[in-house]
């Protein structure tokens, strides 16, 4: 049995829970059951099992089981004789998913004009039911096979019930200050400013970003807008529409370009929110301001750079060799810390049977680099995607990419082959000034699931013609024509891996041909330590102006993570001859809560050490970093520079003002009723051990910072210092955010007063397992609250406004009932004593 209720919050929560918990077992529902006549029932009972060991009908609320799966739930009536007597309407509304048509129509009529009826009243149309005391459920037996309903046997879980939705409108701007002192020098620059937000009114958002900075050239300073537009989604069509500075997605061959205009995208999973560095094309970097950029292939660090704002050629990187998937995470100098993950080779259609989606954008090219976009010199152009996995037939993709100087056109498939291996095929041509183009790739992959083990491998050939043109790259630049690449993984267990990959790049006109060779194993040896062994074999000739970059050798890694937040590693390779040492703790979304690293890289000579320190507080966060250079070694400390940075926001939804944390996505502002006076409202995850990641106090509201939009996700509030027996409410509220939107929620109510007792009939005996109603004297046609007491008599009653006085309706025979009034200075907690009614109360 089950029941809703709400616990009061900062009170003696155990006290009324588990009150109110043992008192579940008596939940009321208004039922007038006639009972058999004493004879009757007395030779009923000798043959029907035990459910009701109390001396009178018990009326509850138990959950309807079926093929070891819970439908629902729905009110019964356990009677005195240990009968059980089932409402009509709670039944059908769960049993009719499961019955076809004509047999829903034939109980409809068996069970029309009855409220409620017994179990075997219903026998004739295939349906039998049962009560089991031990489950406190009813169990559907048996559903006469002609009438079930068609089921699949593959069908996921009842989706679950959508959050609240948003306030109509919201906004947020969030505030990033970033300052570095060069050491050497003195020289302290011009503080960069960041300013990204977001105003949403119901479906439709404007959002904008804008940074001032020193320009690294002529030193003067700039006010650059990275991206301004608006953006309307429709999700029920899994469609997002775009007008302004467009973020445009590609696919498999296509080039990146940015442009000013239209644009819509459609796809099935969860729309991703603009991104300051986009991977352009799947092969290039675009940093719009300094970042350190981490590299992982297959879940292990690879590298660490320290990168100016500029594009980067992520191709070209002596990272992507073999079957590996590449991930990059990127700490921007604002705070923003942001994750992009690619394949090194081809773009897989990776689309549920049967889904497709499409990308189409029109607009002008920007015609600038960095800054501001500029789209005075710009070309108009078209870029656009469509792509679907069928059924029964190869997945396919089709491109276009078109101005007035490049045209290009893509296409790919793929098809799964009897052994579970796949076979990708990918081609373009192209069309601009400098002629024809075309290019193209074949790719087989195949991975073995051996239960515990696995083996997996990837082959692929990949051609670009010396003209071959994108919009991002209209002038045909193409220093490899061909490249191959092959990958071969096995796990011999759960902590033994291993590796080898190859690659092989044919290099044209002045580009010279490089290679790479590796095979790596990593064994983790305990839950905390594991080593990386591996040899290598490189040349990449002058392609990447590399020091020592090159021919054979070992690496070695060695890595410690104590737990999930905690990690140390030490990394070395003789063929590079680059090694670097990093420790880190990050930082949890929490008030309080310290995060740092320590880090020192070696480069063939040059070498870097550098440390951080962040801090997380109620209303920002702030990273203070110093890093010192050096050509070697011996002069590190010859450039050192230290920066600091200090985030923070203003938000506004339902009318309400608040300043926190920054806010990437969507959020909420809670705030005290004014019955909790000046009691800090807290937020967070979890509030074990005083934890907490927002709180109320001068500066406004509590903010949660973190909601992802299109999720369905709680927010969990409590109160500090909340008065004995203040009902604050359940405590968390259910919400399903939009893109980039708002909530404002108020914790508590003017109904916070909590009421207990003891509830005794005649002569003083404990009115044990007694239901019944309770509902405002001044008005009698409010919603009633449930009323019920446990084993030993004792209640509580939640909901109660301070002035007002409540009738308590007993559902006895005779009726009973009594009355009681909430003092209007109450301040949370009323204890009504011994409550006496003109009750006989039966012993068990």
């Amino acid at each position: 049995m089950t029941a809703v209720m709400a616990v009061p919050g900062g009170w003696a929560h155990a006290q009324v829970t588990g009150l109110l918990h043992t008192a579940s077992q008596a939940v009321a529902q208004a039922a007038d059951v006639v009972a058999p006549q004493p004879a009757a029932a007395e030779a009923a009972r000798q043959t029907r099992p035990n459910i009701n060991p109390y001396e009178r009908d018990i009326a509850m609320t138990v959950p309807l089981n079926f093929n070891r799966r819970v439908l629902g739930e729905m009110p019964v009536v356990l009677t005195r004789d240990d009968r059980f007597i089932v409402e009509s309407a709670g039944f059908r509304a769960l049993i009719d998913p499961l019955l076809t048509p004509e047999a829903q129509e034939e109980l409809r009529l068996k069970l029309e004009g009855v409220d409620s009826f017994a179990p075997e009243e219903i026998n004739e149309t295939g349906i039998k039911l049962d009560y089991d005391p031990d489950q406190l459920a009813v169990l559907v037996l048996r559903i006469d096979p002609t009438k079930r309903s068609v089921e699949s046997l593959f069908q996921g879980g009842r989706p679950e019930a959508p959050g609240s939705a948003p306030e109509d409108f919201s906004a947020y701007l969030n505030t990033n200050l970033a300052v570095s002192r060069r050491q050497s020098t003195g020289d302290i620059s011009s503080p960069s400013v960041f300013f990204n937000g977001a105003m949403r009114y119901k479906s439709l958002v404007f959002e904008a970003d804008v940074q001032g900075r020193e320009d690294f050239f002529s030193g003067d300073y700039e006010i650059e807008r990275r991206y301004a537009r608006f953006v309307f989604d429709q999700p029920e069509d899994y469609r997002r529409w775009y007008l302004g500075d467009l973020n445009v997605e590609t696919r498999g061959r296509q080039g990146f370009v940015e442009m000013g205009g239209v644009g819509v995208t459609r796809q099935r999973q969860r729309f991703d929110s603009y991104r300051n560095n986009v991977l352009a094309g799947g092969r290039q970097l675009v940093l719009q301001e300094s970042s350190t950029v981490r590299v992982l292939r297959n879940g292990v660090f690879v590298r660490e750079f320290q990168l100016d704002p500029g594009q980067y050629d992520v191709s070209n990187l002596p990272l992507d060799t073999g079957s590996n998937d590449i991930q990059l995470e990127i700490q921007n100098e604002s705070g923003r810390r942001e994750t992009i993950a690619y394949s090194a080779y081809l773009d897989s259609i990776e689309l549920e049977p049967g889904d497709y989606e499409y990308g189409a954008y029109l607009g002008v090219t920007n015609a600038g680099s960095f800054g501001s976009p500029d789209y005075s010199d710009g070309d108009l152009a078209f870029s656009g995607f469509w792509r679907k996995a069928f059924v029964n037939r190869p997945a396919v993709g089709l491109g276009l990419q078109a101005s007035d100087t490049v045209q290009n056109v893509a296409g790919q498939t793929q098809f799964i082959l009897r052994n579970g291996a796949r076979l990708q095929l990918d081609a373009s041509a192209s069309h601009a000034d400098g002629g024809a183009g075309y290019a193209y790739a074949v790719s087989v992959d195949h991975f073995v699931d051996m239960g515990g083990t696995y083996d997996s491998w990837t082959v692929v050939a990949d051609y670009t013609s010396e003209d071959y043109a994108t919009l991002g790259n209209e002038s045909g630049i193409n220093p490899a024509s061909w490249v191959f690449t092959g990958g071969y993984s096995h796990q011999f267990s759960e902590n033994w891996t291993a590796t080898m990959s190859a690659s092989y790049r044919l290099g044209r006109g002045d580009a010279d041909d490089s290679y790479a060779l590796s095979a790596v194993s990593s064994y983790r040896f305990t839950p905390q330590w594991s080593l990386q062994v591996g040899a290598e074999w490189i040349d990449y000739g002058a392609n990447f102006g590399t020091r020592g970059a090159g021919g054979a050798g070992v690496t070695l890694a060695l890595v410690w993570q104590p737990r999930y937040d905690r990690r140390a590693e030490a990394r070395y390779s003789s063929a590079r001859n680059n090694g670097s040492l990093r420790f880190q703790q990050s930082t949890e979304n929490r008030v309080g809560s310290f995060g740092y690293s320590v880090a020192s890289t070696y480069d063939d000579g040059p070498g870097t050490v550098s440390g951080q320190l962040d801090y997380v507080a109620n209303r920002f966060d702030a990273s203070l970093m110093h890093t010192t250079f050096g050509r070697s070694f011996s002069n590190i400390t010859d450039e050192q520079v230290t920066s600091l940075r200090v985030g923070t926001s203003i938000s506004t939804a339902g009318g309400k003002v608040a300043v926190g944390r920054n806010i990437y996505d969507s959020f909420a502002i809670l705030y005290p009723h004014e019955t909790l006076r000046d009691k800090p409202v807290i937020v967070g995850e979890s509030f074990e051990r005083g934890n907490y990641t927002s709180r109320s106090g001068a500066l406004g509201p509590a903010v949660a910072n973190s909601l992802s939009s299109y999720v369905d996700q709680s927010v969990r509030y409590d109160v500090l210092n909340v008065p004995p027996g203040y009902d604050i409410g359940e405590g968390v509220r259910r919400v399903r955010p939009t893109y980039k939107s708002g909530y404002a929620i108020q914790v508590g109510s003017d109904a916070f007063v909590s009421a207990l007792g003891r509830l005794v009939g005649n002569a003083g005996k404990p009115a044990a397992l007694i239901s019944g109603r309770v509902r405002p004297v001044d008005d009698p046609a409010a919603e009633p609250e449930l009323f019920f007491t446990n084993s030993v008599g004792r209640f509580a009653i939640q909901k109660l406004v301070p002035g007002k006085t409540y009738r308590v309706e007993l559902f006895t025979s005779p009726g009973a009932g009594f009355e009681f009034t909430v003092p209007a200075d109450n301040e949370g907690l009323l204890d009504l004593k011994t409550v006496a009614v003109p009750v006989d109360i039966t012993d068990q």
